[in-house]
């Protein structure tokens, strides 16, 4: 697999299952929700067989495109071993390791939590720890000017497990030192107010 074929096919994809899997399931607020989104992700994978590449939300549905119209909403940057392990930890559904953080492994981008995302610029490290270590960095509000973090998230490979299985105890993980927070602090709370947020 390469990143290529991550981004612009199996991430759709998996998007797109979830959407038809609600749609399966008849009308429904959630569904209603899921159909009004709209917005633009990117990814640049940095190194041999890497890229830019670009996802864009319309209707609910996601296709990959050549650009977009609007700014991104987050773009992660990331090296080809990162990438990789991004790929073997999450898969291809970014919404299940979003979900993990706000403790809904079927977590929806909403209107309400779109708006809070598009309120967070700047860049955050993800960082996993451990004896394989690896991270992303997310940059909120547009490309950024530096990738340089102003803050940095980073958490124990043990941690990270429960975090994507929806089963950890954030404020526990931040007070025994497992889930470590550095830099501009608010930033981190914003994103997790945003991804805990009721739909």
């Amino acid at each position: 697999m390469t990143p290529q074929t991550f981004f612009e096919k199996l991430v759709p994809e998996e998007w797109n299952r979830r959407l038809a899997a609600e749609e399966a399931r008849g009308d429904s607020p959630r569904l209603a929700k899921m159909r009004a989104s709209a917005f633009a992700l990117a990814a640049r994978v940095e190194g041999d067989g890497g890229g830019a590449f670009t996802l864009v939300v319309e209707d609910g549905r996601m296709r990959a495109a050549s650009g977009s119209a609007v700014p991104p909403l987050l773009t992660l940057v990331m090296g080809v071993a990162d990438w990789r392990r991004l790929a073997e930890q999450v898969g291809p559904s970014p919404l299940a390791l979003l979900g993990g953080v706000g403790g809904d492994r079927d977590f929806v981008l909403t209107g309400t939590r779109l708006a809070q995302l598009r309120a967070i610029d700047g860049v955050v490290r993800l960082q996993v720890t451990g004896a394989d270590p690896w991270g992303v960095l997310a940059c909120f509000g547009g490309p950024p000017a530096s990738l340089a973090p102003a803050t940095t998230i980073s958490i124990d490979s043990a941690e990270y497990q429960k975090l994507r299985e929806g089963t950890l105890d954030l404020q526990g993980a931040f007070m025994t030192g497992k889930l470590g927070l550095a830099g501009d602090v608010e930033k981190a709370m914003k994103l997790a107010m945003a991804l805990m947020s009721p739909e």
